[in-house]
């Protein structure tokens, strides 16, 4: 019997075959070569061995830092890969930005495997700082780490027969690759048709609209991020259709919980705790995503990849050691990330003072006007609603007291393409002004706040440090501001991860200070998505999604 380099033993979480049992995995250069006893230079004992999990769909960039660092956070949790889809720096950097999320993913153990992002601009709607178009995407899938092309997010486009969005799926079929959705509230003939095109999709809210994918087709994937989690909504899916067909992702984490709480494994413990069969919960974030994506990893099987996680305990995914290609607990490597070369003067925009940012009210308008209004209501999701407020000097005042505050989108990408104003409800702030580069998916500068100086002050300070997430509080004398700066396109950070993490804390710390809960900020940042009903600010205004397009922000 052939010697190996290691010897694996303990109860072994068979997502093959749904199943726990005694086995001992045999290991050699990296590979699983037998389910057996063999004579080993090195043995590891554990309580239970897992294939090492799997993100089915994820934007490293709302985490803010880069993808070495991203590694660094996850590997030790037993999360041994990723599908990135670099959607974000691409709506910044372009083409230029997806090729330096290739060369991140060198430097860590985590094996990154990417989408290619299909929908840059996301729509026609704002302006963001770069086009992907079908020249652009094609020869960015050959790429050997890509597996597919990433959340298709133009349904109008989609089911319209857009050619150049055509033009991607297709070079994306003729590669073998998966073309994955993003189908918010989408049903009916619109759904029958995106599913002649798409493979999966993660923007479901409620059982009915995720069964509905499932019958169509569809793998849906169950998310559980900083500000969406649909999870436990959606987690009785697992008793009524097939569990093979549904997968675990986080699609957007912020640091802090990405530190304190991790990723998938999140999902999966959370999962266990809603009453999901732990190895079903272990399938949906390993083989069921492997699968979609056809990735030899994501099983413990003669032939696969040693990737595997040592548990105390499963419920609890309790992780003792983590081998990657048969290396034991390996760490990223340190050096600056390329795209940081790429990220110098990405925040371009001439200074604002309060009249830019302010709404004027209409001509007949001499004591109050009627404004549409961006209603929070849940995660990321928005709805209209209307407001009666106080007209001063010409100009359309906030109403901290019934939570009505002004909000703006600032085009950031040097195009001097002008200033979006509107109104939002829900956001909690009671004092002061927040504001952000990161702004999906456009990712212009977007600023809230309870007065228009406050609103200016946090926009002038973010473009003089060239991105980030700022918070004003007026009441602070001399220490009004707290930032993190983000000088990768505005977007990340390149300081170490437990850096980011401190100051991402201390920032949300002041934002709360302020009245915003602990996903404020990265509420925040959704509220220019002009593709997720139902009302969104983009740089060009108001916008309807449902009517997909502008909408005037006064009533008239």
């Amino acid at each position: 019997m052939n010697r190996v380099d290691t010897l694996v033993r303990g109860t072994l979480v068979n997502v093959n075959t749904g199943s726990l049992e005694d086995r001992a995995i045999a290991i050699d250069d990296g590979e699983i070569v037998a389910l057996e006893e063999r004579p080993a230079d090195r043995e590891l004992e554990a309580e239970y061995v897992a294939p090492g999990l799997i993100d089915a769909h994820v934007h490293v960039e709302s985490s803010m830092v880069t993808v070495p660092q991203y590694g660094e956070a996850l590997v030790p949790r037993g999360v041994t890969s990723i599908i990135h889809d670099p959607h974000e720096i691409a709506n910044v950097l372009g083409a230029d930005g997806v090729r330096a999320a290739f060369e991140d993913a060198t430097q860590t153990p985590l094996k990154v495997r990417f989408g290619v992002p299909s929908s840059v601009p996301a729509s026609n709607l704002q302006d963001g700082g770069a086009t992907l178009d079908a020249d652009d995407v094609s020869p960015l899938l050959d790429h050997e780490l890509v597996v597919a092309l990433a959340e298709v997010m133009d349904l109008p486009a989609l089911v319209g027969g857009d050619e150049d969005l055509h033009a991607k799926i297709g070079a994306a079929r003729e590669r073998g690759l998966t073309v994955d959705g993003h189908l918010p509230r989408v049903s009916g003939s619109d759904l029958q048709e995106a599913a002649r095109y798409l493979d999966n999709d993660h923007e479901s809210i409620t059982e009915a609209e995720a069964r509905e994918k499932v019958d169509l087709g569809f793998r849906v994937y169950l998310r559980e991020g900083s500000s969406t989690k649909n999870l436990a909504d959606l987690v009785s899916l697992v008793d009524d259709v097939p569990t093979r067909r549904l997968s675990l992702c986080t699609d957007d984490r912020d640091v802090v919980d990405l530190v304190e709480n991790g990723g998938v494994d999140f999902a999966v413990r959370k999962a266990i705790d809603e009453g999901v069969d732990p190895v079903e919960a272990v399938q949906m974030a390993t083989l069921n995503t492997a699968e979609s994506y056809d990735l030899p990893f994501g099983r413990i099987e003669p032939g696969a990849p040693a990737d595997l996680v040592l548990l105390d305990d499963l419920e609890s995914w309790s992780v003792d050691h983590v081998l990657v290609d048969g290396r034991l607990d390996p760490t990223s490597t340190q050096r600056d990330p390329p795209s940081t070369a790429l990220s110098t003067g990405t925040v371009d925009f001439a200074p604002v003072a309060e009249p830019d940012l302010a709404l004027p009210a209409p001509e007949s308008a001499s004591e109050t006007a009627t404004v549409r209004v961006i209603d929070l209501v849940g995660g990321i999701q928005t709805g209209r609603a209307e407001a009666s407020l106080p007209v001063d000097d010409g100009t359309i005042q906030p109403a901290p007291d019934e939570d009505v505050l002004p909000i703006a989108v600032i085009e950031r990408h040097g195009r001097d393409a002008g200033i979006g104003r509107g109104f939002v409800e829900g956001l909690g702030l009671e004092r002061g002004a927040i504001g952000s580069t990161v702004a999906h998916d456009a990712h212009n500068c977007v600023v809230a706040g309870t007065s228009y100086d406050a609103m200016a002050r946090v926009a002038n300070h973010l473009r003089a440090v060239d991105g980030g997430i700022a918070v004003c509080d007026p009441e602070r004398e001399g220490d009004d501001i707290s930032a993190i700066p983000l000088p990768v396109a505005g977007l990340m950070s390149d300081e170490p991860l437990t850096d980011v993490f401190e100051q991402f804390k201390s920032v949300t710390a002041r934002a709360e200070d302020l009245g915003l809960d602990r996903h404020g900020l990265m509420t925040l940042s959704f509220l220019a998505l002009e593709v997720i009903p139902e009302y969104r600010l983009t740089n060009r205004g108001l916008v309807d999604v449902e009517r997909w397009d502008h909408v005037d922000a006064v009533v008239e």
